[in-house]
């Protein structure tokens, strides 16, 4: 029996500590969660604990939190008699010393199929290329950013008006999946990890607050989904009258206009028109500063007023 730890901060790994918590038994025992430091967070800025180490505290496993996991984790791993380790969008880079640090290493569950989208964004970057499927990989852990041999991966498919918030969802669903297709299996010996085609290797970088800029003169289809994409954070956002508008959903017209990009053409029907290259980008929903997101019509004659 192999004694594991889950390491992880984000709440898209959730459901795959659930999976090893209610499955452990003759291959492995889940003995304990590394995850990162609680952070201030809502409009009052109080200290909360992220999901998975609320779920941790609650299922009495083992918990440490540390934002300094080459100092914190090697002494808890050893002294744990860890002898493999399972991360998920943990948001930190895991040195040699620490990938050394017990017996079997770490294995990673990725959200894209790789070798495609590798980095910290291929759900976002997903939906801002317009792709159809992405998925979730389970590989080895190396040094190189997302590179190590895989074991297997799930197909995820993205609809038509899928948010990352409900692509999030998706994959984090599939994590279970591919956990019980492959883990026992690498834990018993039977099944071998492939290595990834290094020249089918696409990347995404880290998400900005400034990436949430709408650029008009940008297709209009590309910023339909950028709205999608980010629309949990850092959102979609443009400057009209003064004030930093965000778009909460939107959705394309392709009719052919005259007037320049970024060219606010009002209110028609129920969406906010803007000009864009290729089309008008018609906004649905709109948040005013410190106001709630409201259907456009309803905030309409404020934010002309504005202007």
């Amino acid at each position: 029996m192999k004694r594991i730890v889950y390491i992880g901060s984000d709440a898209i790994g959730l459901a795959a500590l659930q999976w090893l918590l209610a499955n452990g038994g003759e291959y492995f025992e889940l003995i304990g969660v590394a995850s990162g430091l609680d952070s201030c967070s809502g409009r009052g800025m109080k200290l909360k604990s992220n999901p998975i180490v609320e779920f941790a505290k609650k299922s009495k496993l083992d918990l440490v939190q540390s934002d300094r996991p080459s100092v914190d984790l090697i002494p808890w791993l050893r002294e744990r008699a860890v002898d493999l380790a399972i991360v998920f969008a943990y948001g930190h880079i895991l040195s040699q010393s620490l990938l050394d640090a017990i017996p079997c290493g770490f294995l990673n569950l990725h959200g894209s199929l790789l070798p495609e989208l590798r980095g910290p964004s291929p759900i976002e970057a997903a939906i801002l290329a317009g792709k159809l499927e992405t998925g979730i990989s389970l590989m080895k852990l190396v040094r190189k950013m997302d590179a190590g041999p895989t074991y297997g991966s799930l197909a995820v498919a993205i609809g038509e008006n899928e948010t990352a918030i409900s692509l999030r969802r998706k994959v984090s669903e599939a994590a279970p999946v591919i956990l019980e297709k492959c883990f026992r299996r690498i834990l018993d010996g039977s099944l071998a990890a492939t290595a990834q085609d290094e020249s089918a290797a696409t990347y995404c970088s880290m998400v900005k607050k400034e990436d949430g800029w709408l650029d008009f003169s940008l297709p209009v289809g590309r910023l339909e989904a950028q709205v999608r994409a980010y629309c949990a954070w850092p959102g979609s956002f443009f400057r009209f009258g003064g004030e930093v508008i965000r778009v909460g959903s939107a959705e394309i017209d392709a009719a052919e206009q005259d007037a320049p990009p970024g060219t606010v053409l009002g209110l028609r029907g129920d969406a906010m028109c803007i000009v864009a290259k290729g089309g008008i980008l018609r906004c649905l929903e709109l948040q005013r500063p410190t106001r709630k997101m409201l259907p456009a019509r309803l905030v309409w004659d404020q934010i002309a007023a504005i202007n």
